[in-house]
């Protein structure tokens, strides 16, 4: 099992779509994000905070942690049939309620980009907007 490792001044570009003899697709030692289908989907996240809507002392109608980035703004590099995410949308809750926006990548340290937009990785952040408090993406969502 072999993992594919991207590094360098790389910038990927048009339809492109890469396989990884097994293993994962990395920037340096990172596991690069691809999309996932919420809820049915892998979770990205499950220790964002809970949404306190409508607030107390009513409970929550949506208290779920898990998060899932159900959209990048890329959509021509995929690893197999899934987009690489570069930037793009999540969901968060036990039926995903709550919308967010995965923040620009952290843990990215070679310049690897989509278009010119840094690729995600494990360890990244999503913002949850009715909060505004952060979920570490700390899974890929299986490749």
């Amino acid at each position: 099992m072999a993992d594919l490792k991207l590094g360098g001044l790389l910038n990927l570009m048009g339809n492109l779509t890469l396989k990884a003899s097994g293993g994962k697709v990395k920037v340096g030692d990172a596991e690069v994000l691809v999309e996932s289908s919420a809820p049915a989907g892998p979770k990205h996240s499950t220790t964002a905070s809970p949404v306190p809507l409508p607030p107390p002392p009513a409970t929550p109608t949506d208290p779920g942690s898990g998060v899932w980035v159900i959209s990048s703004f890329n959509k021509t590099v995929k690893i197999g049939t899934k987009p690489i995410v570069a930037l793009g949308m999540v969901m968060q809750g036990n039926i995903p309620s709550w919308p967010g926006m995965v923040l620009p990548s952290k843990g990215n340290t070679d310049p690897v980009t989509v278009n010119h937009v840094p690729v995600n990785v494990v360890g990244d952040q999503a913002v949850i907007f009715p909060t505004g408090a952060p979920a570490d993406l700390n899974a890929s969502s299986s490749q």
